[in-house]
């Protein structure tokens, strides 16, 4: 993966480290988000300009969000309806792949599989070569 744009989607917490290891990643953009720490691999594509935090909550990077705009957005206690289902991916390259048409050219999905851990998933994706 080269190009990666997940800014202006309210994602908190720290930059998973997972994502700053993927290979070839010229662009990883995560600005306007709600990040407060950035790990040690992370940093190293940050220097690079490989990496954009910009307009979040990390204290020690320049041009981030006023610390009012972070305790506000903080305040408010965050859920997630099915916070389970945040620990996996929900398709992957090889549901694509199986899938087949029936007699009348619908799209037939596959039994979906047991989900794969996110980070994990990335990880296996990472080390393909994909076209």
């Amino acid at each position: 993966m080269q190009l990666l744009n997940l800014s202006f989607n309210k994602l908190y917490g720290t930059v998973p480290e997972e994502l700053c290891q993927l290979d070839d990643l010229s662009n990883l953009t995560l600005s306007f988000n709600y990040f407060t720490q950035v790990g040690p691999d992370c940093r190293k594509l940050i220097k690079r300009n490989v990496l954009d935090v910009r307009m979040n909550c990390i204290l020690d990077q320049p041009f981030q969000k006023s610390k009012a705009e972070c305790a506000a957005f903080f305040s408010i206690k965050r859920s997630c309806p099915d916070e389970k289902s945040m620990h996996y991916l929900p398709c992957n390259i090889e549901d694509f792949a199986s899938r087949k048409a029936s007699s009348d050219g619908e799209i037939l999905m596959p039994p979906a599989p047991a989900p794969s851990p996110s980070y994990a998933a990335l990880e296996r994706y990472r080390k393909m070569d994909l076209p």
